[in-house]
């Protein structure tokens, strides 16, 4: 069903190239868009898309990556640090605020204002939309960044979670070996059941060396410098987990081997596609919460 939002004013504040596609999209929907951290991006030409601040929003989005906890809204494309307080003028009670991440001192803050604060960044919906992009660009760094064929290789996929089943699925697609590491064991049961090989997580160090793909989802620390000590010199590890990410970074440098950190991968290498899955997911939530208000 296609939901409409005729006459919404809506404040896009930070983002990236996603954003962009959502202000389309939410244009289109008959909303009036305004951005905000959007100075270094040449911001597309349409009659309902305009810089700048309302006197009030409906409401307000900030991206997936949120804001961290000086209040910084990220946006790599504003000229300068883009603020919670720098975005303050159009929020006011009844304001739905979409955020991926927030402090929570913030949070309070906001609804004691009576500004509806929807955390969008572990939207069941969202996160397995997005799923799909994101083992897509996991896969693009392995092809770009390995002098081998994902094809005859054994790969390993850490966690089994929203992101790391459908990547596991492609990299099976694409005939690698694929070992699911895990430390439930009813999600072990689960990968074995669609096909994987499968390893306890506690059992990782007499397996590592068999590799030649590491793919990580879990969001804390799982590869550390003793179980980097035990893989393959020329493996390639890819991080997919939120930052700072499940490796000891510093001890891949040390001992050579390549590992690379790649959080918010769908706005990095499918940003249409990201921010059409936004369009698809955030006018539902707006309607939502204004029902709900």
């Amino acid at each position: 069903m296609v939901v409409g939002l005729k006459d919404w004013e809506i404040v896009i504040a930070g983002g990236d190239a996603r954003e962009i596609v959502l202000a389309l999209e939410l244009e289109k929907k008959g909303a009036k868009i305004y951005l905000a951290g959007f100075e270094k991006y040449v911001i597309p030409s349409r009659p309902n898309i305009s810089t700048g601040l309302p006197g009030r929003a409906d409401a307000v989005i900030c991206p997936l990556a949120g804001i961290n906890a000086n209040g910084e809204i990220y946006a790599p494309f504003s000229d300068g640090k883009l603020t919670i307080e720098s975005i303050r003028l159009p929020i006011s009670a009844g304001t739905i605020f979409l955020c991926g991440a927030i402090p929570d001192e913030l949070r309070n803050d906001l609804n004691g204002a009576g500004v509806s604060v929807v955390k969008t960044g572990n939207l069941d919906e969202l996160c397995i939309y997005n799923a799909i992009p994101t083992a897509e660009g996991a896969i693009g760094i392995a092809l770009r960044e390995s002098p081998i064929t994902i094809y005859g290789s054994k790969a390993l996929v850490l966690g089994f979670g929203r992101c790391a089943a459908p990547l596991s699925r492609a990299l099976l697609g694409l005939g690698a070996e694929v070992t699911v590491a895990a430390r439930r064991r009813e999600v072990l049961a689960q990968a074995y059941s669609l096909g994987f090989r499968t390893l306890e997580l506690p059992r990782l160090a007499g397996y590592l060396s068999k590799f030649n793909f590491i793919f990580n989802t879990v969001p804390a620390l799982v590869l550390d410098e003793e179980l980097l000590r035990k893989v393959k010199r020329d493996v390639l590890i890819v991080d997919i987990a939120s930052a700072p990410g499940g490796t000891d970074f510093n001890a891949a440098d040390k001992l050579g081997i390549k590992s690379i950190l790649a959080p918010g991968l769908p706005g990095k290498t499918a940003p249409v596609t990201s921010g059409k899955i936004l369009a698809q997911v955030y006018p539902h939530l707006l309607t939502l919460h204004r029902k709900e208000a």
